[in-house]
């Protein structure tokens, strides 16, 4: 109010007007998403008798759909009621009705209420999903996919009428065609209500147990109880009795008379008391007294170390140091193996175990060191020469890190292991299809190796090849729920693609566990940079830069973006020079710097830089940026189809749905000084 001037007024039409612009926030509280202050603000509107019978119409279907989503079915059913009665013709108020009716599973009673408020309101696509919905629940299958498809007709990218219409697929034995609508919704929302728990159910149809449990695990959230329940029935069937037990537990401290439930842990505790009397009496395998394997390698200079197999030990040390390294408790091994080294420091078990101790606490110089004394005394250990490669990268010596993988694959070209880390030099020096080559490479030698699955998972990320990367990442975690590299990888790119709630779980998640998590840093500081918090997201990229070689660039490339944004065009284009001087081809740095150069007004050399950088990759961004450089050069028929090509190539990114829409101005603004047919593409008006 102060901040307007207002003519003086009689205090009783001063008083009115006051009344109005409170009882806004009322409305839009109690309308808007539930929350604490929707049913007070519901209830404040319902009880004034002053309000505008339309405002207590939507108040009492607000209220009572509020109600049905906490359980109230006896109160949302009386909101619903009052509703229609103060209006029989408001679709609002009978889709409230059906909505509680629906709720208590009184079907015919909520179906009627729908078929009435279609009539109202013959275009709304959330009623004709509402129904769909109801006759689901009938099992009408056919009349249901009809109302879902006239649903998308009406709204393309309306997420719950594809899971809707998945569900009718799923239901009918379509599963191809259910996996691909179930994608669909989750690509256009990956919070759409249960979404990841029909995909689940849709995989546990198919028997593709992994990636059940996957979508089971990010279900939980929206819907815990049942989630729980048959993500513990799959861990019975893959024989892991410990985590089927945990999630029984936690599903009855959530129901605890859920009587199934009951019985299904007794024997799942069954089950894994008479596996641990099978275990005790097999004889231990022997094992080569000069051998220790590691079927599983880093992908990545942060992920962890193999696990091993070895032989009896030369010392108790030693063996109870091997017992805590197959446990990943890397620091007490460590503590153990410097025991029995300082009695014989020519240990070649000890000295193999430290190593990849070591490995697994990213403690890259010891670990070499440790191998260099392994590989003195074997020098054609590959598993060594491998982990000596794999630390070397990290050290950024990459020339003796690619020559001991080398090896390695020479000596053994069906070691897994070696292509891994081979595979982890090239992403990081930029080669990434002679990496994903390897990782592939590696993969079909050990499907088992989730690590693999990571480091290929981010050479799809570095090839912006984004829902194959997620799909990688979500199989790493399936074979390892404690990779959380794979775990913040996963959430930053889930943030790249726009995704902010989600990614943002897994990087909270992952900066849980470890807040010194690289990757997870660079996610924290992309979110803020999405949000437009520059400052905080150069404090927190600040804190990448340097740390590891494997995102040294990715965060370079996103703190000159930050940094352009400040206006500091010099240390912009000191990181991106950086990047570049390393990876001259990277479409990122190709594009953030030729903004650099747009903004210094150096036109040739944005040009320049756009070029190559189309060359690599198309993007939305990519086009956004030369139309603008063509535009500040005045060419705007050449703008103009940039422009154009921008709107037409899909949005792969947070980054292209903003450039897009710029994209989509910048065509209006244009077409107004581009004559029609002067265009040299379709030549066309804009």
């Amino acid at each position: 109010m102060s901040s307007f001037r207002l003519p003086l007024l009689t205090s009783l039409a001063f008083i009115a007007l006051g009344w109005g612009q409170a009882r806004a926030g009322d409305l839009e509280d109690c309308l808007g998403p539930w929350g604490e202050k929707t049913e007070p603000a519901c209830s404040a509107i319902i009880n004034d008798a002053q309000r505008p019978t339309e405002d207590r119409v939507k108040a009492y279907a607000s209220r009572a759909r509020f109600f049905s989503g906490r359980g109230k079915s006896g109160a949302a059913l009386a909101d619903a009621e009052a509703a229609v009665q103060l209006n029989p013709q408001s679709a609002s108020a009978l889709w409230a009705r059906g909505y509680a009716h629906k709720g208590v599973g009184n079907l015919d009673t909520a179906l009627a209420d729908y078929n009435r408020a279609i009539e109202i309101e013959p275009k709304n696509f959330q009623l004709f999903a509402a129904r769909g919905f109801v006759r689901l629940d009938q099992k009408a299958w056919t009349d249901a996919l009809a109302d879902f498809n006239e649903a998308i007709a009406l709204r393309q990218d309306y997420a719950e009428a594809y899971v809707g219409r998945g569900r009718v697929y799923l239901e009918t034995g379509q599963l191809d065609q259910a996996l691909t609508t179930f994608n669909t919704a989750l690509a256009i929302s990956a919070t759409v209500p249960y979404g990841f728990y029909w995909r689940a159910q849709l995989y546990r149809r198919k028997g593709d147990i992994d990636r059940a449990i996957d979508d089971f695990t990010r279900a939980i959230g929206q819907a815990p109880q049942a989630a729980l329940y048959y993500r513990a029935q799959l861990f019975v069937t893959k024989g892991d009795f410990a985590r089927a037990i945990a999630d029984f537990d936690k599903l009855l401290t959530l129901a605890p008379d859920n009587k199934s439930a009951q019985q299904q842990r007794q024997a799942a505790v069954a089950m894994q008391a008479e596996l641990a009397k099978v275990h005790e009496t097999q004889p231990a395998p022997a094992a080569s007294p000069k051998v220790a394997t590691a079927p599983a390698a880093p992908a990545a200079p942060t992920a962890m170390a193999p696990a091993t197999q070895a032989p009896p030990p030369s010392s108790q040390l030693v063996a109870q140091a091997l017992q805590l390294g197959k446990q990943h408790k890397y620091a007490d091994e460590v503590a153990l193996l410097n025991r029995a080294l300082s009695a014989n420091p020519n240990d070649e078990m000890a000295l193999r175990l430290r190593a990849i101790s070591f490995l697994g606490l990213a403690r890259w110089a010891e670990c070499r060191t440790d191998a260099d004394a392994v590989l003195k005394l074997k020098p054609n250990d590959v598993l060594i020469l491998a982990i000596r490669g794999v630390a070397s990268t990290a050290l950024r010596q990459f020339d003796e890190g690619l020559a001991d993988a080398n090896q390695a694959i020479r000596i053994d070209p069906n070691n897994a292991f070696a292509y891994n880390a081979r595979g982890a030099v090239y992403r990081i020096t930029g080669k990434l299809q002679e990496a994903l080559a390897d990782l592939d490479r590696s993969i079909s030698l050990n499907p088992k190796d989730g690590a693999a699955f990571t480091g290929r998972g981010q050479t799809h990320l570095a090839l912006s090849q984004f829902d194959k990367a997620l799909v990688d990442f979500d199989q790493a975690l399936v074979l390892n729920p404690n990779d959380e590299t794979a775990r913040a990888s996963r959430g930053f790119t889930l943030l790249i693609k726009g995704n902010n709630a989600e990614g943002i779980l897994d990087i909270k998640t992952a900066l849980d566990h470890n807040p010194n998590n690289p990757i997870a840093e660079l996610g924290q500081g992309l979110a803020m940079l999405l949000s437009g918090q520059n400052d905080r997201a150069l404090v927190a990229l600040n804190q990448v830069i340097g740390k590891s070689p494997d995102y040294d660039g990715l965060a370079r490339v996103l703190r000159a973006r930050v940094l352009l944004a400040k206006n500091d065009t010099a240390n912009a284009l000191v990181d991106l020079n950086a990047v570049l001087g390393s990876r001259p081809n990277d479409s990122s740095a190709l594009q953030i710097r030729s903004l650099v150069w747009l903004a210094m007004h150096s036109y040739e050399n944005a040009l320049d830089d756009l070029n190559k950088a189309i060359a690599q990759h198309e993007t939305v961004e990519v086009y956004f940026a030369r139309a603008k450089i063509y535009e500040a050069q005045n060419k705007l028929d050449k703008a103009a189809d940039d422009y154009r090509r921008a709107i037409e190539l899909p949005a792969a990114t947070a980054f292209d749905v903003l450039a897009q829409a710029a994209a989509k101005q910048k065509t209006q603004q244009i077409s107004k000084k581009v004559p029609c047919g002067n265009s040299t593409g379709a030549g066309t008006c804009l």
